[in-house]
């Protein structure tokens, strides 16, 4: 049986290289991009998201009011709190379990980015980077 080229194991294959995988967008890298730690049920936790700074701020406060009106609440995921201050949205929610917690910043963020888009007449990124989670 013969051994194909793809069979045969490389010196140089796999493993953790220095400097390997995507380099961050920006200067500097925002929010890290590690995998998030798992969250308690019912423990509030504080989001921090970015707006991009091409974003115009002043439409963003109805978008927001949109957005929390259309999805603010689910099964297993709510906010209970949501603020814009300058380019910074921060909100206060509860979920279920971590895969809640993802799904619901989800479809609020696809809400508020078209609400966002909407009203300021754009195409285009609403967030600079990933959300930022705290918990308590």
């Amino acid at each position: 049986m013969a051994i194909t080229k793809r069979a045969r194991k490389h010196p140089n294959w796999g493993g953790r290289r220095p400097g390997a995988g995507r380099k961050p967008k920006g200067d500097k890298p925002m929010v890290s991009h590690a995998r998030r730690p798992k969250i308690r049920s019912g423990t509030r936790i504080s989001i921090r998201w970015q707006l991009d700074p091409e974003v115009e701020v002043k439409g963003a406060r109805a978008a927001l009011a949109s957005a929390m009106k259309a999805g603010s609440e689910s099964s297993g995921f709510r906010v209970a709190r949501a603020a814009l201050r300058g380019r910074v949205a921060e909100f206060t929610v509860s979920a279920r379990d971590s895969e809640r917690l993802a799904r619901g910043m989800q479809g609020l963020a696809i809400r508020f980015a078209r609400a966002l888009n909407r009203t300021s007449g754009r195409k285009g990124r609403v967030f600079t980077d990933r959300y930022e989670v705290r918990e308590g």
